[in-house]
């Protein structure tokens, strides 16, 4: 199931199609999002700044950071929590959250179950992606245990 992030295959079904990242950095929380994608952020076309740049889907992007930010802030499990992977979610037309997969683990799998059905799955967004985004969006998710 994995893909190269920078390739995309236009015969693979909506749900798999090219994996956009972001590099956007979290606002010093602990968590920040980031990832690969054609120019590092979501839709290639970024200059990696906080805002998205000039990226297509930038606005959108800097929008799933900040909820699902939010969202392992709010879940015990994640919190606290050493993190740094990468997560696929896939979003459906009304901005949530229907799948998503860890690529690699926490080293703990209550975490990683944490993530995936508690933290992430099912999680409303503010707004649904843009019609034409393609899916899954591809994050780095990286955290430092609070001191």
């Amino acid at each position: 199931e994995t893909q190269p992030e920078s390739a995309p295959q236009p015969e693979s079904p909506p749900e798999e199609a090219a994996p956009m990242g972001s590099n956007i950095q979290g606002d010093g929380d602990n968590f920040g999002l980031s990832g690969k994608g054609g120019g590092g952020l979501i839709g290639g076309l970024g200059s990696g700044n906080k805002q998205g740049g000039n990226s297509k889907y930038g606005f959108y992007a800097g929008q799933v950071q900040s909820r699902v930010a939010a969202a392992l802030r709010s879940n015990k499990k994640t919190r606290s929590a050493s993190l740094d992977l990468k997560v696929r979610v896939w979003v459906d037309s009304n901005g949530r959250i229907q799948r998503a997969k860890l690529e690699g683990s926490s080293g703990d799998a209550a975490v990683d179950r944490a993530l995936t059905e508690e933290a992430l799955a099912g999680l409303q967004l503010s707004e649904p992606p843009p019609q034409d985004m393609p899916m899954p969006i591809v994050m780095r998710i990286s955290a430092k245990r609070p001191n």
